[in-house]
C-alpha cells in the first residue's frame, strides 16, 4: 500500500512553516456546534452538536453538550452531511499502457508483471497498487467525497477493489476495507486472448466454472484427505471461490443495455451476489436489474445520445435526420432521468461519479437527475448511506451516528443545490478546510463596484508563527493583473509560488514542496493593506499556521 505522504517535508517544511507535532490541530477531539445536521438515516436535526473523538463520531444531537477538551467550531448557519462515497474510481492506479476501447486495455490498468495475463487477474490485490498525489486526493476531498472505490477501469476480470479514505496520511491500516469485491467488465487484455467480446464472455464462464471445479475439489480433500492426491493451487481461481460462494461480492462493471443483461446472466448463472456498477442505460434494462434483485451503482457520466442503445435509429425513423440539437434534446430527459426511472421500480441504487467526472461535475450531473424525476433524499442516499451498504460499511460510514467514523462534509447552503458550497471535510475525524480561490474581477475594469487587485510586486519579509517561535522567509513576487508568480526562500532552501490570485485585497497562492519522490502542496491565504499582509498557511494533514508579512520599500 504506497498511497501516502512522506512523514518529513524535509528541512524546508520545517524552517519555512512549523514543526509538525504542535501545528497537527487539525485531529483530535471536536465538537462541531449549532449546525444543521443531515444524519441521512436518523432525520434532520435543525440545530444541533456533533461530537467527534479518536477519528469517531462519540456523539450527535440537539442537546449534546460540547466536551471540556474539545475543540468547539460555531457552525451557526451551515450544515452538515455524511462524507460522499464514489464507487467507481481508479485514484492512484498506474496510468494503462495501451489504447482503450473493446478489447484493449484503458485507464488503471497496466502491463504486469512478465507472463502475467492483462486483465484477467481476479487475483489483483488493488491495495496494494494505490499511490495517489496529495493533489489528487485533495481535489475530491475538496468536492466533499471523502472515500472512493478503486478499482482499474478495464478488463475482463481486474482485481479485487479496495475502499480508501482521502485524508492526506494513509498506512495500509488506514484502508476502510479490503477487498470490497472481485471486479469484472467486458473488455480483453490488448493484442491478447480472449480479443473479441464473445471470447471475453466464453472466458469468464470457463474461469468461474473452473473455480467450480476447483472448490469441489478442495472441499472433499479438507474433508478427508487421506489417500488423495493434494490438489494444486492457483491463485487466480482461489480469488474466484469466494465469489462463487457468495462470501464476496461480484461488481460487473456494464454500461449499456446489452452488457447489462449479459452481466446479470452470467450472474444467476452462477449464483453470484452481483451488483451491476454502470448501469447508464438502467432505463431500458429496468426488468433485468428488478428480477436480478440487489442494488446498482449508477453512473451520472451521462452517455451522449448517439451513443445510447437504439437511438439513433429510433430518431431516424421518427423525424428528418440531421437535426442534432433537436435530437440531443429529445434523448435528455431520459438518459439524465436513467436514476429516477429505477428509483420509480422500486430498484436501490447509489450514485457515482462514473470514474471521470470531476467533483463539481459529479455533483451538477447529481442535480441535473434531481431536476429530471430523482428525489432529493433519495439522491443524497445514494450518495451516502446506500453507497456504504453496497461497499459492506455501512455500520461504519454512510450516515452521521455515534460510533461511526467522523467522514463529514460541511456547506454553505445545500449541498444539492446550486448554490451550496463545501467549506470543511472532515476525514476520519482530521479537519480540511476548503478556500475557493479568489475570483478574478470580471472584464477590464472588474465587476462594477469591485476593489481593483492589490499591488503586491516586489519582495516581501514573511514570518510564519507557530508556539515555537516565527520562521523567518523571502517572497519575491512578479504581479500581472490579478495573478502572480515568484519564490519563497529560506536559509534552508526555496519553493516556486504557484496559483497566485489577487482579488481586490485577498491573495492566494501555493507552493509545493518535493522529498524522496513525493510531494506537499501549502497553501496560503491572506488579506493585504498597503505594504502589510496577514493570514494562514494551511498546511495538508498538520493544520494551519499564522503569517504576517512586510513589503520592502525600494
Amino acid at each position: 500500500m504506497r498511497l501516502a505522504l512522506p512523514a518529513s517535508a524535509g528541512a524546508i517544511l520545517i524552517s519555512l512553516l512549523a514543526a509538525p507535532a504542535p501545528c497537527r490541530a487539525q485531529a483530535g477531539t471536536w465538537a462541531l456546534t449549532n449546525v444543521r445536521i443531515e444524519t441521512v438515516t436518523k432525520g434532520v436535526i435543525e440545530r444541533g452538536t456533533i461530537v467527534v473523538r479518536d477519528g469517531l463520531i462519540q456523539a450527535v444531537g440537539a442537546d449534546v453538550t460540547a466536551p471540556a477538551d474539545a475543540r468547539v467550531v460555531d457552525l451557526n448557519g451551515r450544515t452538515v452531511y455524511p462524507g460522499i462515497i464514489d464507487l467507481i474510481s481508479t485514484l492512484g492506479l498506474p496510468a494503462a499502457t495501451a489504447p482503450g476501447g473493446r478489447g484493449g486495455a484503458g485507464g488503471g490498468a497496466p502491463a504486469s508483471a512478465e507472463g502475467a495475463p492483462v486483465g484477467l487477474e481476479p487475483d489483483r490485490m488493488v491495495a496494494d497498487e494505490i499511490k495517489a498525489s496529495p493533489g489528487d486526493v485533495k481535489g475530491l476531498r475538496d468536492g466533499g467525497i471523502t472515500a472512493v472505490l478503486v478499482a482499474p477501469a478495464r478488463g475482463a476480470f481486474r482485481g479485487l477493489s479496495a475502499l480508501v479514505p482521502l485524508g492526506d496520511s494513509l498506512s495500509e491500516t488506514a484502508i476502510i476495507r479490503s477487498p470490497v469485491a472481485e471486479n469484472l467488465g467486458f473488455e480483453s487484455a490488448p493484442g491478447r486472448y480472449p480479443g473479441t467480446l464473445l471470447g471475453v464472455i466464453a472466458y469468464e464462464r470457463q474461469a468461474f466454472y473452473d473455480a467450480r471445479r476447483q472448490a469441489l475439489v478442495l472441499d472433499r480433500y479438507r474433508a478427508n484427505p487421506v489417500g488423495l492426491q493434494r490438489p494444486s493451487y492457483d491463485e487466480r481461481l482461489a480469488a474466484l471461490i469466494p465469489v462463487l460462494k457468495g462470501d464476496l461480492p461480484a461488481f460487473f462493471f456494464a454500461r449499456n443495455e446489452n452488457e447489462i443483461r449479459r452481466a446479470v446472466r452470467i450472474g444467476r448463472e452462477f449464483g453470484l451476489k452481483l451488483t451491476v456498477v454502470g448501469a447508464t442505460e438502467g432505463f431500458r434494462a429496468v426488468d433485468a436489474l428488478k428480477a436480478m434483485g440487489q442494488p446498482v451503482v449508477v453512473s451520472v457520466d451521462f452517455p451522449k445520445p448517439p451513443e445510447v442503445t437504439g437511438w439513433d435509429y429510433r430518431w431516424t425513423e421518427r423525424h428528418v435526420p440531421g437535426d442534432s440539437a433537436e435530437a440531443d434534446s429529445a434523448a435528455r430527459p431520459a438518459i439524465e432521468g436513467n436514476a429516477a426511472a429505477l428509483n420509480a421500480a422500486g430498484i436501490r441504487f447509489a450514485l457515482s461519479s462514473g470514474g471521470q467526472l470531476r467533483p463539481a461535475e459529479f455533483l451538477g450531473n447529481v442535480r441535473k437527475a434531481i431536476a429530471a424525476g430523482l428525489p432529493r433524499d433519495v439522491a443524497l442516499q445514494a450518495l451516502t448511506i446506500r453507497a456504504a451498504e453496497i461497499a459492506g460499511v455501512a455500520a461504519q460510514l454512510g450516515s452521521i451516528e455515534p460510533g461511526k467514523i467522523a467522514n463529514l462534509v460541511v456547506t454553505d447552503g445545500d449541498l444539492l443545490s446550486d448554490s451550496g458550497k463545501v467549506r470543511d471535510v472532515f476525514v476520519d475525524g482530521e479537519r480540511f478546510e476548503v478556500v475557493a480561490p479568489p475570483a478574478a474581477p470580471r472584464g477590464r475594469g472588474g465587476a462594477a463596484g469591485a476593489a481593483p487587485p492589490a499591488d503586491i510586486g516586489g519582495t516581501w519579509d514573511v514570518s510564519v508563527n507557530t508556539p515555537q517561535g516565527s520562521n523567518q522567509a523571502t517572497m519575491t513576487v512578479t504581479q500581472s493583473g490579478t495573478s502572480f508568480s515568484g519564490q519563497l526562500t529560506s536559509e534552508m532552501g526555496g519553493a516556486g509560488v504557484e496559483n497566485g490570485q489577487v482579488a481586490g485585497s485577498a491573495v492566494s497562492w501555493s507552493i509545493t514542496l518535493s522529498m524522496g519522490g513525493q510531494s506537499l502542496t501549502i497553501t496560503f491565504h491572506g488579506d493585504v493593506e498597503g505594504n502589510r499582509m496577514r493570514g494562514t498557511a494551511d498546511i495538508p494533514g498538520m493544520g494551519s499556521a499564522s503569517f504576517t508579512a512586510q513589503k520592502r520599500t525600494p
